[in-house]
């Protein structure tokens, strides 16, 4: 049995080696992280980034020493706190809003930052959505071992795992002490030959064919598309969502078009690109990644739809699932997409007394109160 190795030096896999799937694409998503950081990719994020691999197959680590993110994809208290109350106040129905916030803030109020943002991520891409965790219940107790000896002070944040990984976990290796919390409600969608699709989803295919003309696959070669993208890119996470959203910077766009990270298209009004969306295939899914529009435009065209009908007409033509990520729960659902929850594994046995309480706690309300929560909203 080979022992874990931990990596922090990225480079090209040779094309022969065992996992070569999983090292080339963690060469390509996170390689430039390994090498330089998180900050200069994305500026609200500072942290070091480490790949692990076992028995051939390679994971990103992305390791925050306590205070290195101002962004929900690093900071667990961001994510499971202060990005939900930058949610709430965006639920347009008072009482709803007034609950929701009240509810957030006193889980603030007795769990510290400090508490949960000493972390190491596990098959963490720096993406909202990235490769499915595809260790088995032995690899994750080997997995787990390792890097409490390497990082005996951090929590151990494991994602894209399923409730059936953590039963299997449970209980085929409850050493490992690993333990789920419900993350999100993720919607897939498939083709299904033969099944008559829904009239939303008619209508947006409707609506790609008008934009087709103005539609295509973006090259960094393009003057000014990066600034272009950037822009559309804060337009809606940044402006319209939170600003502890990704501060993707010019650097990020460079590599995405440099290293291939990323399939970007585009559509254009009236000359003008108005909208963007980016893909990219991992294991046996395409994965719908960053997007980016004006608000205006989109509402007026239907870009957003149209873009969304077109990451299903290249899943299709594939043969892959497309996943759509969270958010946006009723729209994707009546486009014919299933819902899915998605967890992640948590190990914080090691850890202080009040960083425990502060886990456990987090948890227990998150699995009590998350899915119904993100189901009645549609998140």
């Amino acid at each position: 049995m080979a022992p874990v190795r931990l990596i922090e030096r990225a480079g090209p896999p040779p094309q022969d080696e065992a996992g070569s799937a999983s090292a080339t694409l963690a060469s390509k998503l996170v390689g430039p992280y390994v090498e330089r950081g998180t900050e200069p990719f994305i500026a609200n994020t500072r942290h070091r980034v480490l790949l692990a691999e076992v028995d051939g197959e390679v994971t990103p680590l992305i390791v925050n020493d306590g205070a290195d993110s101002d962004c929900y994809l690093t900071s667990p208290f961001i994510n499971y706190i202060t990005y939900a109350e930058d949610f709430a106040r965006s639920v347009k129905d008072p009482r709803t809003r007034r609950a929701l916030l009240a509810f957030i803030r006193a889980v603030r109020a007795v769990i510290r930052p400090r508490d949960l943002d000493r972390v190491v991520y596990v098959n963490h891409w720096m993406l909202a959505t990235g490769p499915a965790l595809r260790f088995t219940p032995e690899q994750l107790e080997r997995l787990t071992r390792a890097l409490r000896e390497r990082f005996p002070q951090h929590a151990l944040v494991f994602k894209r795992a399923t409730a059936e990984t953590a039963a299997a976990v449970a209980g085929e290796r409850p050493d490992a002490r690993l333990h789920a919390i419900f993350n999100r409600q993720m919607y897939v969608w498939r083709h299904e030959p033969g099944k008559k699709p829904p009239r939303e989803f008619r209508q947006d295919r409707n609506l790609l064919n008008q934009h087709r003309a103005n539609l295509r696959r973006l090259t960094a070669g393009e003057p000014g598309v990066i600034d272009r993208l950037r822009e559309l890119y804060r337009a809606l996470y940044i402006d319209k969502y939170s600003d502890h959203n990704a501060f993707f910077t010019e650097a990020w766009f460079q590599q995405v078009f440099q290293q291939g990270l990323l399939e970007v298209y585009g559509i254009e009004v009236d000359g003008q690109l108005a909208y963007f969306v980016t893909c990219f295939v991992a294991g046996d899914e395409l994965i719908g990644s960053v997007v980016g529009h004006d608000p205006v435009l989109s509402r007026k065209h239907g870009l957003y739809r149209a873009g969304m009908s077109h990451l299903m007409q290249l899943a299709e033509a594939r043969g892959l699932p497309l996943n759509l990520s969270s958010g946006s729960g009723q729209f994707k659902q009546k486009r014919g997409a299933t819902q899915l929850t998605e967890y992640e594994l948590l190990c914080f046995s090691h850890l202080p007394w009040r960083a425990r309480l502060s886990w456990s706690l987090l948890r227990r309300i998150y699995n009590a109160v998350g899915p119904r929560v993100f189901t009645a909203l549609s998140i």
